[in-house]
């Protein structure tokens, strides 16, 4: 029998929502056959390995790469290239265009970026629902398994693969667990989800001890980076009435619009229409006045869940955009809210999770900008953005009833 480190093993994954894995070379948007990408999915496992490791390295960003070169190693073009332990291979996907007309709340989940070409005519790659052929190797010893296990039932379980993950789309699960020889992780934790997360947790420290990478400092305020630390993240899960996939999705999407729309709504608004929501408080205060070339007024509490946020108003040419800026440069600071719409024996299912991590460092700032036109924008603090969070759960429990 051949040793471990020269078998691939496979990996039984599929994609319960659509999957969008980049854009169409050109305007020719037909379905075709792509490699599965690869590099994608080691993406999303080191983030989830990060997320895990967190609460044990600490406040130590050097023992955070340290964890993730073990298992993933280091690009070539570093000065202290390291191979990785875990090796991925995989086959070939078909890809084709995204619906032509998503529904309200599909479409609003995939956002501009999704429902239209970008500005050369591409169109966004749609993988359907189904199996993803993926196999795996292990070059290092057992703890390397039990890492790279452990990052895999994260992404299952909270994540999802490729753009709009976020938002519930790639959701990928796992049906019989890989051969893959452990030292601590129980395969029987993937049917188990969240409920195993202490396990998973524990698991992960010790195979970090095992690679003598010790514990780091203590968090002395909230996390520089996203991870399971005691009392720094938020999860639920919730019933939904969608039958599939599509019709979750929706679901899902109509809320998370009425959520946005629901702090502290415009007490003038007449709706014109079941589906017509009142302007958010940002584009009111923010958006709006800067259009008018007025001052903008008090924070922004609509970059909570991301950031930009760009406004347009039907009728108006143009947008206004709200973005944070490092060192005079526009950037983005990703939403700390995943929503991972997924199915268990039949039932489909909203789970929640946000990382109450540093919002935006205190170096950077936000502008409103408009044509090129800008102005500095007042940030909530801390404590309003984690307000801001805490509300959706509290409002997703109103809408869906008390999370399980």
């Amino acid at each position: 029998m051949k040793p471990d480190h020269l078998i691939w093993h496979d990996l039984d994954l599929s994609t319960l929502t659509p999957a969008y894995l980049g854009r169409f070379p050109g305007r020719d948007s037909k379905t075709r056959s792509i490699p599965f990408p690869v590099p994608s999915m080691r993406g999303v496992l080191a983030y989830w390995l990060r997320a895990l490791a967190g609460p044990y390295v600490g406040n130590s960003t050097e023992k955070l790469l340290e964890a993730e070169t073990e298992v993933f190693g280091t690009a070539k073009d570093s000065r202290a290239a390291r191979p990785s332990r875990i090796l991925l291979r995989a086959g070939r996907i078909e890809v084709g265009p995204p619906p032509e007309q998503p529904v309200s709340g599909e479409g609003y989940l995939m956002g501009p970026g999704l429902v239209d070409a970008d500005e050369n005519g591409r169109w966004p790659r749609q993988l359907s629902p189904g199996a993803v052929p993926v196999r795996v190797r292990n070059l290092g010893r057992p703890y390397h398994a039990d890492l790279f296990l452990a990052a895999l039932w994260a992404l299952c379980t909270y994540g999802g693969l490729g753009s709009r993950s976020r938002r519930g789309f790639g959701t990928l699960v796992l049906g019989s667990p890989p051969d893959l020889p452990t030292a601590r992780f129980d395969p029987s934790w993937f049917s188990s989800t969240t409920d195993a997360l202490e396990d998973v947790l524990a698991c992960t420290v010790a195979a970090l001890a095992d690679l003598r990478i010790g514990p780091g400092p203590e968090f002395d305020g909230p996390t520089p980076y996203p991870c399971f630390a005691p009392g720094h993240y938020t999860v639920s899960q919730h019933r939904l009435k969608g039958r599939d996939a599509s019709s979750a999705l929706n679901e899902v999407g109509r809320f998370l619009r009425a959520f946005r729309h629901s702090r502290e709504p415009d007490p003038g608004f007449v709706p014109s229409g079941p589906f017509v929501l009142p302007n958010t408080e940002g584009f009111r205060k923010i958006a709006e006045p800067h259009r008018r070339h007025q001052r903008p007024h008090g924070p922004f509490y609509d970059g909570a869940l991301g950031l930009p946020v760009v406004y347009t108003e039907k009728g108006v040419d143009g947008s206004v955009t709200v973005e944070p800026l490092a060192d005079g440069k526009a950037t983005r600071r990703a939403s700390p809210l995943w929503l991972r719409v997924t199915a268990k024996d039949g039932q489909w299912l909203l789970r929640s999770l946000v990382f109450h991590a540093e919002w935006l460092p205190e170096q950077i700032g936000l502008q409103v900008k408009e044509d090129g036109r800008t102005r500095q924008v007042q940030k909530p603090n801390q404590t309003d953005v984690r307000v801001e969070l805490d509300r959706w759960f509290t409002e997703a429990d109103g809408q869906f009833g008390t999370g399980q």
